[in-house]
């Protein structure tokens, strides 16, 4: 009923990216550099099992960004220039298409190390989701930038279905692109139509559980269409949206409510954002029956990891509070 988990991308330790300058500046080697990135990576997932989380990520330490797997790995695709990731001080590789788009590798299973990965907790895999692909991409080959979003789809879903054949039983598709709008533009019903097809054709088949996670932008711009994406689970950045317009609607689906904000150091009291979550889940839930993941609102990456590892600890805390309710009431 209740569960909890990461949603992206984790901070280095402080470790991990010493090692990572010394490489740059030649002091340390190749070996020394992989050794890192294997403790670190030991290090960011007993957080999250000491922690509790309902699923488990290897903290994808070696994504530099969300996309730059895809354009280093995808054929008919290369990397260009840096542009900033919305309006965050970070950046990403901008995805350049060039030619027509073939996968001959399973991308996202092979950046996982599931070495360290653990037997007894669920996994999970981030991937972009097609239309921030889409819209971060810069097209050069296909006739429509909806052409090019139903291409990235087919990708994509060969990417899940990759990640199955490996035991991952969550998958997480990453799409701000879709509610960042500083411009207080109206999202047209074409477009979100496209979206939905896009959408069917990711997870046709795929067998495993599937949550299109929004942030940096409200969720109610995107309501009530987003209700009917072939999703099983939405993710909601609760900074960003009007809670008041989301109580409004009622769902049918889970949700994966961002309670803690992964762009301030500033620590959530777990009282505040318990009595938030369950009013929340009061309203949009009129049959009572829920499935709710707590969550950031989007990846801890843009806090130090020391900061990153109390706020996992928070998520888990309210989940694990918000259950006891539960259990208590019923």
């Amino acid at each position: 009923m209740f569960g909890c988990y990461v949603t992206g991308i984790l901070p280095r330790p402080k470790e991990l990216v010493e090692v990572t300058r010394a490489y740059d500046r030649k002091r340390f080697g190749r070996e020394e550099l992989e050794k890192a990135f294997k403790e670190a990576t030991i290090k960011v997932i007993e957080a999250q099992t000491s922690a509790g989380l309902s699923y488990v990520t290897d903290g994808m330490l070696k994504w530099q960004d969300l996309l730059r797997p895809f354009a280093e790995n995808l054929e008919g695709v290369k990397t260009g220039a840096l542009a900033r990731w919305f309006n965050n001080n970070t950046f990403y590789r901008k995805p350049i298409v060039s030619g027509e788009i073939l996968r001959k590798k399973d991308i996202t299973a092979e950046m996982v190390n599931m070495d360290f990965l653990p037997k007894d907790v669920p996994w999970k895999a981030v991937l972009p989701a097609p239309y921030t692909l889409t819209k971060l991409s810069e097209n050069n080959f296909y006739k429509s930038e909806r052409e090019l979003l139903f291409k990235y789809a087919e990708i994509l879903r060969g990417e899940i279905k990759g990640l199955v054949e490996r035991n991952f039983k969550y998958v997480q598709l990453s799409d701000p692109a879709l509610v960042y709008n500083p411009f207080k533009e109206s999202i047209s019903k074409d477009t979100l139509a496209d979206v939905k097809s896009a959408l069917e054709t990711v997870v046709k088949g795929v067998g495993i559980r599937v949550c299109l996670q929004t942030f940096f932008g409200d969720f109610t711009q995107i309501l009530p269409e987003a209700l009917d994406f072939p999703v099983d689970d939405l993710g909601i950045d609760l900074y960003e949206t009007n809670l008041e317009k989301l109580k409004s609607y009622a769902f049918d689906k889970g949700v994966a409510l961002g309670l803690v904000d992964a762009r301030s150091s500033l620590l959530e009291k777990e009282e505040e954002i318990t009595a938030v979550t369950r009013e929340l889940i009061e309203s949009i839930y009129p049959s009572k029956t829920c499935d709710v993941f707590v969550c950031p609102n989007c990846d801890l990456e843009f806090l130090p990891w020391e900061r990153a590892k109390e706020k996992i600890k928070i998520i888990a805390n309210v989940a694990k509070n918000l259950q006891s309710e539960l259990n208590l009431n019923g």
